[in-house]
């Protein structure tokens, strides 16, 4: 029961604050980047040593302080739906948000330098995300990393409105519990796409082979889980994982990520 309670607990903390400070808004501004942003942990997991796959840190749409080490690479597509709890998978659709990326690390383990490209509609217009991580985590003290969303300022804030969505940011993740049943923790604050606020999020990895998280972004709170064929520390190079979540809990997302490491 203690072991549930140190899990269960930040939970609860989490949306207790996503209840506080979410505003009852719509996807208007940063649409683009109101369900998955293409930063480290968004669909796919990073260990405390920098390597992507289906273990570490995972989360929707707030970035994790892990950051992908050299050789380790990652493209992903997700979906997210404008219709209040109706999935909608398309490319072509007023009622869908698609978005793809490509990411890949450099760098040593504990201190990786992660560059993406993010697709966000059909016409391929470019986003291009970078994070560095400074600390490593030993445990005993968390990672943390520091990052841009859209750093050369290429995609719109809102509908309307040309530019304005660079955005920068400071997060830092560790483990909260004991060395065989914890959880992920992370916390950040960002201006921009994150709303000049803190935001936050918690994975628990509950077996080898599903996650669940939940998460508040600056603008919203969000939950969902990850599922993967491979077991969590399997030794193969490449994973797949597949997410579902709910963005500002009631709008459906879905998402595919396949990451490969060396």
């Amino acid at each position: 029961m203690r072991h549930a309670a140190l899990i269960l607990a930040p939970f609860a903390l989490l949306f207790a604050l996503g209840t506080a400070l979410a505003e009852h808004e719509l996807l208007g501004e940063f649409h683009d980047f109101r369900y998955i942003s293409g930063l480290p942990g968004n669909g796919f997991g990073v260990t405390p040593q920098g390597r992507a796959g289906f273990d570490g840190a995972l989360q929707m749409n707030v970035p994790v302080a892990y950051t992908p080490s050299w050789g380790n690479w990652i493209g992903s597509f997700s979906n997210g739906s404008l219709d209040t709890w109706k999935p909608t998978i398309s490319t072509d659709n007023s009622q869908a948000n698609g978005t793809a990326f490509l990411g890949g690390g450099f760098g040593p383990p504990g201190h990786g330098l992660y560059l993406a490209n993010v697709f966000t509609s059909r016409s391929g217009d470019p986003c291009y995300n970078v994070q560095y991580q400074i600390l490593t985590d030993n445990f005993d003290r968390p990672a943390f990393a520091i990052g841009c969303l859209d750093f050369t300022d290429r995609r719109d804030s809102a509908p309307g409105i040309h530019r304005g969505a660079r955005s920068f940011y400071g997060v830092a993740t560790g483990r909260l519990g004991t060395e065989t049943k914890f959880v992920y923790v992370t916390l950040g604050y960002g201006n921009g796409r994150f709303n000049d606020r803190p935001f936050g999020g918690i994975s628990w990895p509950v077996c080898d082979k599903l996650t669940l998280f939940g998460e508040y972004d600056g603008f919203q709170a969000n939950a969902g889980f990850a599922l993967s064929p491979h077991e969590r520390l399997d030794d193969a190079k490449w994973n797949v994982i597949i997410l579902g979540g709910l963005t500002h809990m009631e709008f459906p997302n879905l998402g595919v990520s396949l990451t490969w490491n060396p």
